[in-house]
């Protein structure tokens, strides 16, 4: 009787273990943004499962992402460290920024790019992403600078 008391109970706390054990690790999954704005825009399409978070999950799944400004819907992107969060994205849009720069390297998937700002005057990609870049309204030229990505498929087969 008492063994089995003891049983039932070692049971319900290796339960209440794996439960916890999964909450922490949902929790981990949510990713930490640094530009709120860039995160406001990934919700916008990426959160699937609408709890108001980006997911590691989420942010892998999601293909396109638009940082334009409408204008119902003015901000301004103070870094693009966050884009490097969604190695999957094949559009992109990138509105008005004080930023000269922005590092793609990390998004090997991409095919398309619309540049709207005309500070942004450097591109880095990862050796063997070709994207379509489209910057009509941008004055000058754009200096494309490739990297090689390690985490990108087939990048074994490129070197310099």
């Amino acid at each position: 009787m008492v063994a089995r008391r003891l049983s039932k109970c070692w049971v319900a706390c290796v339960a209440l273990v794996v439960c916890a054990l999964v909450a922490l690790g949902a929790e981990a999954q949510t990713l930490t943004f640094a530009d709120s704005n860039v995160e406001r825009r990934a919700l916008l399409n990426g959160d699937t499962d609408g709890d108001g978070r980006i997911s590691k999950l989420e942010a892998d799944s999601l293909k396109s992402l638009n940082l334009t400004q409408y204008r119902t819907d003015m901000f301004v992107v103070k870094t693009y460290d966050d884009l490097a969060l969604f190695p999957n994205l094949e559009k992109l849009w990138l509105g008005e920024s004080s930023l000269e720069s922005v590092d793609l390297s990390k998004n090997w998937n991409l095919q398309f790019v619309a540049i709207q700002s005309d500070n942004l005057k450097t591109v880095v990609l990862a050796v063997g992403c070709a994207p379509k870049l489209n910057y009509p309204m941008h004055s000058g030229e754009i200096i494309v600078k490739r990297v090689l990505n390690p985490d990108a498929p087939g990048a074994m087969f490129f070197s310099y």
